[in-house]
């Protein structure tokens, strides 16, 4: 059964093999970032073979969430300013937008739930301080990039499997697993496990839909998944990304906040994310 199921996997991956060369990139810094003696110089030797990516990079390092002193228009000022550790989950971050085949108006709605999540996942994290604010947005940003690879493979299918969310009360991971017999957490952790992305974000991609995680020990896994997870709900509840909201029950004290909050923190999340959606958006 399981190797039916990577059988099913990975002919939704050979379907989405021509990403474009941004993600290439992409990974190559991710690599060199793991050598803890890289220097900044060939980190920006890499990246700016791409200007379109580099462009980009540099619109969300100036957005109001890094809260840079000054505008940045250099890579190395910008590496120099932020640091190579934020660097790194700005990096994934900005390459999710390139992962699209195509980018009409279905997949603009599941950018701006991924992102909804992302900004959420930093401002919870803002709340509990057990995680950084840079690393929960990469792990909120990247969480759903299963649906991407889904939504690639296999778009007008897809696309009705998402409506029948508005039909039913089934959520979209039971829907999936009922007509495609797999889903968008087994798929976006295999993508993770190919790629080397770092841990924290391969048990986000595949967790952030469970309650428990009877599998990991690591607190810093538990705690940014558990973070995604509720970001994920807000997101749904408050309707980003979808025809309507959904109705998610929250629960707050997961990730050590007073329920009481929620109203204020959905205010806040709502205000920052249509603050900051232009730069992560375009």
């Amino acid at each position: 059964m399981e190797t039916e199921k990577n059988e099913k996997i990975e002919n939704i991956i050979s379907k989405t093999l021509d990403i474009p060369s941004h993600s290439k990139i992409v990974f190559k810094v991710i690599n060199l970032l793991k050598n803890e003696y890289v220097s900044i110089d060939e980190i920006e030797s890499f990246m700016s073979h791409d200007k379109g990516f580099t462009a980009r990079f540099l619109r969300i390092a100036n957005s109001p969430f890094y809260g840079l002193t000054r505008k940045v228009k250099t890579l190395k000022d910008s590496l120099l300013l932020i640091g190579l550790n934020t660097a790194k989950s700005l990096i994934l971050a900005t390459s999710s937008r390139y992962l699209f085949k195509n980018f009409g108006p279905f997949e603009q709605k599941l950018y701006e739930h991924s992102l909804a999540v992302g900004l959420c996942s930093s401002l919870l994290s803002n709340y509990t301080k057990t995680i950084k604010p840079e690393e929960a947005l990469a792990s909120g940003i990247l969480h759903d990039i299963g649906k991407i690879f889904i939504n690639n493979a296999i778009s007008e299918s897809y696309q009705k499997i998402y409506e029948k969310i508005h039909e039913t009360e089934k959520s979209i991971i039971q829907l999936e697993e009922e007509i495609l017999e797999i889903n968008h957490c087994e798929v976006g952790a295999f993508i993770a496990e190919r790629w080397n992305y770092p841990e924290e974000i391969k048990i986000t991609i595949q967790d952030h839909h469970g309650q428990s995680y009877p599998h990991q020990k690591e607190n810093s896994c538990i705690n940014i998944c558990n973070i995604v997870r509720i970001a994920d709900k807000i997101s749904w509840n408050l309707g980003i990304g979808f025809k309507r909201p959904q109705k998610m029950n929250i629960n707050l004290q997961d990730i050590g906040i007073d329920n009481k909050n929620l109203e204020e923190i959905e205010d806040l999340f709502i205000s920052q994310y249509e603050m900051q959606k232009k730069f992560l958006l375009e």
